[in-house]
């Protein structure tokens, strides 16, 4: 799987910059309108509010409401087909995102810290629920 900054990397140098830090997915800094947010599923806006506690609404009205950059890379993905519509995020993406992170942006990594951690026990989580259920059907 590959996955890139997608942009990202001029937004969080400001964002550096007027922290005076590296950004992680936590900073909520950016507005996100309706098209920014549509292709974000269900799944995806259950890992956002356990992750960062946003309430993402199915419908954003007037100028957009304040997101993090990890919402934001989440919707993009989205948006350009590396989460392609029906699939849930997985561990491996979100490690592969990390990675790509790490490598190519050094103003700050949006699936880091707490974030990357939560996610990861979401998921994990939400996969072994998955499992016992089907061990119920079974």
């Amino acid at each position: 799987m590959t996955s890139l900054t997608y942009g990202l990397s001029p937004l969080m140098c400001v964002a550096a910059a007027n922290l005076g830090r590296a950004v992680t997915g936590e900073v909520r800094w950016l507005y996100a309108g309706q098209r920014d947010l549509d292709g974000l599923t269900d799944s995806d806006r259950e890992l956002i509010q356990v992750v960062t506690g946003e309430l993402i609404p199915p419908r954003v009205v007037g100028l957009g409401v304040r997101v993090s950059f990890f919402t934001l890379h989440l919707a993009m993905d989205r948006k350009t087909g590396v989460l392609p519509g029906g699939t849930d995020v997985s561990v491996e993406y979100l490690e592969d995102v990390y990675t790509r992170y790490e490598q190519c942006c050094p103003e700050g990594n949006a699936v880091s810290g707490d974030v990357l951690d939560v996610a990861l026990a979401f998921l994990v989580g939400r996969y072994l629920a998955r499992q016992d259920q089907g061990d119920l059907v079974a």
